[in-house]
């Protein structure tokens, strides 16, 4: 990937990085004119847009009918006629892939809307149809983004397509009653090729994160950073800005933060959405910015200001 593309998905991987690292004065004229009119940006997911999603991954929708579901409180400030955003369940993934994982047990974010339902039902089947599991929960009583996680009772295979769920039984008698609403994705389980493992490794091995983020003023401390070729053009392609070193002090504070957030840089390159919003997600309540912006990168801006909320355990 070229330097510019590096610039324009990872600007602020500068807000964990020492101020005095890198500066224009090193760049072409043309590419710091290019870098300097971009809009800054924090952590972006890049296009995925190489293979197309099921129809039916990213909104929500009632089973044949072209109204709200029955057990969706409608938020009132809608014109009339409309069906917002907020009147059904939406997954928070990229709209114009498959979503990628390289965990055996991932999970899924997806806004719940406000609902009389007293039960809801996620469930993930194989490319076969067959289903690997299945759990009940009583869905949260006010809306928001929750996440669900499939346990390590189930792994998932490497390199197989999944399909996953997400019902709320508006008609408790019948999964399939078209008064349901529900939501569902598709999802790739993976493995990161030699070089990205080599960044991860990297980064999750380093005895002293903060040295790390000032490679490679410190780079004799870091072979390995010298190893993942990828990882330097990370960590060297950088643009300094009030908002990213007000990030990097705050950042400094807490080394799991920062790690957090490198891995979720790290994952993001790669194009794994599943571990680049689950760091991100755990990192939203001390640095807001970063999770809205992942969000308005998908397309998602409507929600990145919806609660997380700690829901939801199964049955």
């Amino acid at each position: 990937m070229s330097l510019a593309k590096y610039f324009q998905f990872f600007g602020t991987l500068a807000a964990v990085l020492s101020p005095a690292l890198v500066t224009f004065a090193s760049l072409p004229p043309q590419l710091t004119t290019q870098l300097e009119s971009q809009r800054e940006v924090s952590l972006k997911f890049p296009d995925t847009s190489d293979r197309q999603a099921p129809s039916s991954t990213g909104g929500g929708g009632s089973r044949g009918i072209d109204q709200i579901a029955s057990c969706i409180v409608a938020d009132e400030t809608a014109e009339a006629g409309e069906m917002p955003w907020q009147n059904s369940l939406q997954a928070l993934m990229p709209k114009t892939d498959l979503s990628k994982t390289i965990a055996e047990n991932p999970s899924v974010f997806v806004y719940v809307p406000k609902t009389t339902a007293k039960s809801a039902i996620f469930l993930v089947r194989d490319k076969n149809g067959e289903e690997i599991y299945r759990s009940e929960f009583v869905p949260p009583e006010t809306p928001g983004i929750v996440q669900l996680t499939i346990p390590k009772t189930v792994s998932l295979e490497v390199e197989q397509e999944y399909n996953w769920e997400l019902v709320l039984m508006c008609n408790p008698k019948s999964y399939f009653s078209p008064e349901n609403e529900y939501v569902e994705g598709l999802f790739l389980r993976t493995q990161l090729n030699s070089e990205q493992q080599k960044q991860l490794d990297c980064v999750r091995q380093a005895p002293d994160l903060q040295n790390l983020l000032e490679f490679p003023e410190r780079q004799s401390l870091f072979s390995c950073v010298r190893q993942a070729p990828e990882l330097q053009n990370l960590l060297n392609s950088v643009r300094q800005t009030p908002e990213q070193r007000e990030l990097l002090d705050r950042l400094k504070e807490s080394p799991e933060q920062a790690k957090l957030y490198v891995e979720a840089l790290v994952y993001a390159n790669a194009k794994i959405w599943h571990e680049t919003i689950d760091n991100i997600a755990q990192l939203s309540d001390a640095h807001p910015q970063e999770w809205q912006e992942l969000l308005a990168s998908v397309g998602l801006e409507d929600l990145a200001q919806e609660k997380l909320l700690n829901c939801c355990t199964a049955d």
